[in-house]
């Protein structure tokens, strides 16, 4: 009777950690939707996405992050993150990457990003980011908030 009783706890414990384990790992693909605020620039859509490129520790991976920003012309950004995951749901994030714009002098500019990947459901996650881009004569600051659909 013991060894039921102990058999049917490990299942249970089982079926509680199981859940808490998966949300510990960065999700390693999305991609989604939602909106760029700067201090030099109007508000704009952004289509955000995510890949995993490969796994660094047990909870930190490295990904890119490719996004197109929309406004008065379009920006295609480039940057490499490392990621670390470190609650349940929390995924904070930073790097470095490229800025390549449109914008009728179509250069390649410099960036730092950091930010945070919050999962709010099983396949939804909430990108909070802040990015740094390094143009002639100006720096720009940006805010980036996405919603994303996790695979």
């Amino acid at each position: 009777m013991n060894f039921k009783a102990a058999l049917i706890s490990m299942v249970a414990m089982g079926a509680v950690v199981a859940p808490a384990a998966h949300a510990q790992q960065v999700p390693p693909y999305y991609v989604g939707a939602g909106i760029r605020a700067g201090f030099n620039d109007n508000t704009s859509f952004v289509i955000d996405s995510k890949a995993q490129l490969l796994e660094l520790a047990p909870r930190t991976t490295l990904s890119v992050r490719p996004a197109l920003v929309f406004d008065d012309s379009t920006e295609l950004r480039l940057p490499i993150s490392v990621d670390y995951a470190l609650d349940r749901g929390l995924y904070p994030y930073a790097g470095a990457g490229v800025v390549y714009n449109a914008d009728g002098r179509s250069a390649i500019d410099p960036m730092i990003t950091a930010g945070l990947d919050w999962g709010l459901a099983r396949n939804v996650v909430l990108d909070l980011n802040g990015s740094v881009l390094f143009k002639p004569g100006n720096t720009d600051a940006e805010f980036t908030a996405t919603i994303n659909y996790a695979f």
